[in-house]
C-alpha cells in the first residue's frame, strides 16, 4: 500500500497558490460535473456563506471518513488538500479503501475571506503578517463543540460548529482528518489514539517529501509524545484540569466530538517554512531552562510592547471587529504561554539537556506570535482610520505598531527556514490521511 500510495503522490502537480473560498466552491462543482459524486449544503456561516460537503464513494461501504479543510482561516493548505484528495479519490477508486468519503473544503469561510489577500503569494512573510487573521478561541468552529462539565463549561456553539456536529452525527466517521498547518519548523501530527503502528506510519510521511519531522512540540499543554513528531491530542477536560468551576473560553474540538462514535482523529500540522534543526536531536550544550529564560524575556517584552500600544488607544478605539477581538485573544495567549514557560524554570524538565530541536522550537515561537499580534494590531488601527477615526492617538499608535511589525518581520526573515513547496504541504496531508484510512480499515 505504501509504495503504491507514494507513487500516486509523486504525480501531484505543482501548486502555485492557496485557493480562495470562491475557488474552493467552484472546484466542488467542477468535481461534481466530472464524476458521480454528491455535493450538498450542510449549513450556513455567521455571515451567510453556504458550507458544503462533497461525498465520494456513495454506496461502496458502511464506514465513513470525514475531512475538514480550513479549521483555522490562517491555515489554508487544507483547501488545496481537499481539492487534490477529491480528484484522487475519484480517479483512483482503490484509494477510498472501502470507505465513503465526505470532504468539506472550508469550515470557516468568513474567516478565510479575511486572509485571502496573502493566499496568492505563499512565502511572502510581509503579506502574510499584514493580512493575517485568526479568530479568538470562542469564534473558532474547530474549538466550539460542547463541553458540559462544570469546569470549563462551554455550550456557545457557532452556526458552523452546529453544521459540522450535524454532519458528524449523520455519518459517524471512523476517521476524522482536520487539516491544519503550522508556520515554521517541521511537520508533526496529533491523534486521538495511542496506536503505535499508526503513530509510526504518520511519522514516516513528511520524509516522503523531504520535510523534517518536528521532534520538539510545545503547542498544546497536556499532549504527550507517542513517537517523534506524533502526539496524542488531549481532551478539553485535560486542557482545563485544575481550573476553577465556571464557563470556559473554548469547547471541545471536532476530533473529540467525533470520538463519541469511535472516530480516530488525525491532525497533520504542515509548516509553511521548513528548518532542518526541527528534527535534530543532538544536544546544544545548554539546559532547557537556559534556552527558555532568554526567549521568555523576548516573548514577555513583545507582549508588553503590544499591550502598551493598545492601552494607549483603548479610549479611542470605537469599532468592535473580528480583528479587535482576535487581538485581545492573542495577547492573552502570549501571556499564558509565558506563564507556562516560566513554570518550567527550576524543574526537572528545565534541568535536562536541550536538543537542537528544542532550541529551534522555542526560538521560532516568539517570532510567530509577535508578528501575528503586530499584524492584527495594524489591521485594528487601519479599520479605525478607514471608518473616519483619525484621532492623533490612533495615528501615533499606527506608527508605533508599524515600527514593531517591520522590526519583527526582519528578525523572522533572518531565520534559516525555507519555503516548503505547496505541492509538498498538501502532499504530506494527503499521505497522512490516505495512509491512516488504509491502516484503520486493515485493523
Amino acid at each position: 500500500m505504501t509504495d503504491r500510495l507514494r507513487k500516486v503522490l509523486d504525480s501531484l502537480p505543482e501548486l502555485g497558490r492557496y485557493p480562495t473560498v470562491d475557488e474552493s466552491q467552484a472546484e466542488l462543482d467542477e468535481l461534481a460535473a466530472r464524476y458521480p459524486v454528491t455535493v450538498r449544503r450542510i449549513g450556513t456561516s455567521r455571515l451567510g456563506e453556504p458550507i458544503r460537503v462533497v461525498t465520494i464513494g456513495e454506496g461502496e461501504g458502511e464506514r465513513d471518513a470525514l475531512v475538514l479543510g480550513g479549521p483555522h482561516p490562517n491555515e489554508p493548505v487544507g483547501g488545496l488538500t481537499v481539492r487534490e484528495l477529491g480528484r484522487l479519490l475519484c480517479a483512483e477508486p482503490w484509494l477510498r479503501a472501502g470507505l465513503r468519503w465526505h470532504l468539506v473544503p472550508c469550515i470557516d469561510p468568513d474567516g478565510a475571506r479575511l486572509n485571502e489577500s496573502w493566499y496568492g503569494v505563499p512565502g511572502d512573510r510581509d503579506a502574510y503578517g499584514r493580512g493575517f487573521y485568526r479568530p479568538a478561541m470562542d469564534e473558532q468552529p474547530e474549538w466550539t463543540f460542547p463541553h458540559l462539565a462544570e469546569t470549563g463549561y462551554f455550550d456557545r456553539m457557532l452556526p458552523e460548529t452546529v453544521a459540522l456536529a450535524r454532519l458528524i452525527d449523520e455519518v459517524r466517521p471512523v476517521l476524522l482528518a482536520s487539516l491544519h498547518n503550522a508556520e515554521y519548523g517541521g511537520a508533526f501530527h496529533y491523534t486521538t489514539t495511542t496506536d503505535p503502528a499508526l503513530a509510526e506510519l504518520l511519522a514516516s510521511v513528511p520524509g516522503w517529501f523531504g520535510v523534517p519531522l518536528q521532534h520538539a512540540v510545545y503547542e498544546v499543554p497536556g499532549s504527550f509524545r507517542l513517537t517523534p513528531g506524533v502526539l496524542r491530542m488531549p481532551t478539553v477536560a485535560e486542557l482545563t484540569e485544575g481550573a476553577p468551576p465556571g464557563d470556559g473560553v473554548f469547547g471541545a474540538s471536532s476530533g473529540e466530538y467525533a470520538g463519541r462514535y469511535g472516530a480516530v482523529s488525525v491532525i497533520t500540522e504542515v509548516p509553511m517554512w521548513a528548518d532542518p534543526r526541527a528534527s535534530d536531536s543532538l544536544p546544544t550544550g545548554r539546559l532547557m531552562e537556559e534556552v527558555v529564560a532568554g526567549l521568555l524575556a523576548e516573548l514577555v517584552g513583545a507582549e508588553e510592547a503590544l499591550a502598551g500600544v493598545l492601552d494607549s488607544v483603548r479610549g479611542a478605539v470605537r469599532l468592535d471587529t473580528p480583528h479587535r477581538r482576535a487581538l485581545d485573544d492573542v495577547l492573552v495567549g502570549m501571556r499564558r504561554i509565558g506563564e507556562g514557560w516560566r513554570r518550567m524554570l527550576g524543574t526537572a524538565e528545565g534541568a535536562r539537556a536541550a536538543t537542537v530541536a528544542d532550541e529551534c522550537a522555542f526560538v521560532a515561537l516568539p517570532h510567530t506570535l509577535r508578528l501575528r499580534a503586530a499584524g492584527t494590531l495594524l489591521r485594528v488601527l487601519a479599520a479605525e482610520q478607514a471608518s473616519g477615526n483619525v484621532r492623533p492617538a490612533i495615528r501615533a499608535a499606527q506608527a508605533r505598531a508599524e515600527s514593531l511589525f517591520t522590526e519583527w518581520r526582519a528578525a523572522a526573515d533572518g531565520q534559516p527556514g525555507t519555503l516548503i513547496p505547496l505541492r509538498a504541504q498538501a502532499g504530506i496531508q494527503l499521505g497522512s490521511i490516505l495512509a491512516a484510512a488504509a491502516h484503520l480499515v486493515r485493523t
